[in-house]
């Protein structure tokens, strides 16, 4: 009960900073980003089985599922990337006078980064 109690509280949005909301997502994200490694190496060992069931598994990701899985990936890493940046930068006492200006580049860095990765996903599609 107390777990459920600490993610609803990790969870709440009202009063909360710009800064401790982009922390939030950036742990989020790399949580998402660690199980991610986790189906990706499930996917990879499907080679054990053989090459028909890879290529069944892949047929699965080859169609739009695997656009939106894509996307998603895209997403997570640039966000996390982009807000790690941000915080190395600030912890580090660099730019404390741009904080606000700072974060406000990390987002749209990261947003601009997954919509070029889409718009390409989606030409090349």
């Amino acid at each position: 009960m107390k777990v459920l109690r600490a993610l609803a509280e990790w969870m709440r949005v009202k009063g909360r900073s710009a800064e401790y909301l982009s922390f939030a997502v950036r742990r989020a994200s790399g949580l998402l980003l660690a199980a991610y490694l986790v189906v990706h190496m499930v996917d990879i060992s499907t080679l054990l089985l053989g090459e028909e069931a890879y290529n069944a598994l892949l047929e699965v990701f080859h169609g739009p599922l695997g656009l939106v899985f894509d996307a998603t990936l895209i997403a997570l890493l640039s966000l996390h990337g982009a807000l790690g940046l941000y915080s190395m930068i600030v912890e580090a006492g660099l730019a404390l006078r741009w904080r606000r200006a700072l974060l406000a580049l990390a987002w749209a860095g990261a947003l601009a980064v997954t919509a070029a990765a889409v718009w390409v996903m989606l030409s090349v599609w």
